[in-house]
């Protein structure tokens, strides 16, 4: 299942970026209108049993143009062991993904009401939010800020610009739902810190699961990053892993300069 669905993200990410560029280890994906936004240059590793020194070297020359490293290892054996042997070096970190596929009815009460709209009438609140994930002192967050906006509204282009949130006199909380096909992709779930606390992302999350459902996916799934405290909450809601993908990161911050 995981397979199915990082497919159903390349087939996206294929769609959104700029240019997609083939080489015998895999591929690049990279959009230099955006060069601010890490999720949209990066480089997939396909090939078995390259050395972290290649897969390194591979990523610095697809990504010579840009300050960030950002690597995914295709295959979860090879990502552990490039994950260990990459993050142990300098300035690496290591981010583990989980694909987490909706399985049964959680009984859980919806909450608060939600509401869909584009992302044209959220704008505000995603900005905001986007904004509140920079650590302080961040460089360029402004400009981050608008290119991730930009890369949102390429993906509503080319799946779907469907957002739900809550409460619906003053949204504080805010998700999305991708969609090709026969699968769903709940993405981007988040809440102003003031708000946080009360069932608002639970709320939205079930909105945009009923919304998939009602539109007769197959699959709806959630990626969530194993160390972080919202896959506690997806499991409530009947998410279940189903496979994980290691990406491998390395900031401007730690050395590289464009």
């Amino acid at each position: 299942m995981r397979d199915r669905l990082l497919e159903f993200e390349l087939k996206l990410d294929v769609a959104t970026s700029e240019k997609v560029v083939d080489h015998d280890w895999g591929q690049a994906f990279l959009s230099p209108g955006l060069p601010l936004v890490w999720d949209a240059n990066w480089i997939l590793i396909e090939r078995s049993g390259m050395t972290a020194e290649e897969v390194i070297a591979a990523a610095d020359e697809s990504l010579a143009a840009y300050g960030h490293r950002a690597i995914a290892i295709r295959d979860e054996a090879e990502g552990a062991r490039l994950a260990e042997e990459i993050g142990a070096a300098p300035g690496w970190e290591v981010e583990t993904n989980l694909y987490m596929a909706w399985q049964r009815e959680s009984g859980r009460n919806p909450g608060p009401p939600v509401r869909e709209t584009p992302l044209a009438d959220r704008e505000d609140l995603r900005r905001e939010l986007i904004r509140s994930e920079f650590p302080p002192g961040t460089a360029d967050v402004a400009e981050t800020t608008e290119q991730l906006l930009e890369m949102d509204r390429r993906y509503g282009e080319a799946a779907g610009d469907r957002w739900f949130s809550t409460p619906p006199e003053q949204p504080a909380s805010i998700c999305c739902l991708l969609s090709r096909g026969e699968i769903g992709q709940i993405e981007n779930v988040g809440t102003l810190a003031a708000a946080r606390g009360r069932g608002y992302a639970q709320a939205v999350v079930l909105g945009a699961l009923a919304a998939s459902q009602a539109a007769g996916h197959q699959l709806t799934f959630i990626v969530a990053e194993a160390e972080d405290w919202p896959r506690l909450m997806y499991e409530k809601l009947g998410f279940r892993t189903c496979g994980l993908m290691h990406v491998l990161r390395m900031a401007p911050t730690a050395g590289i300069t464009p």
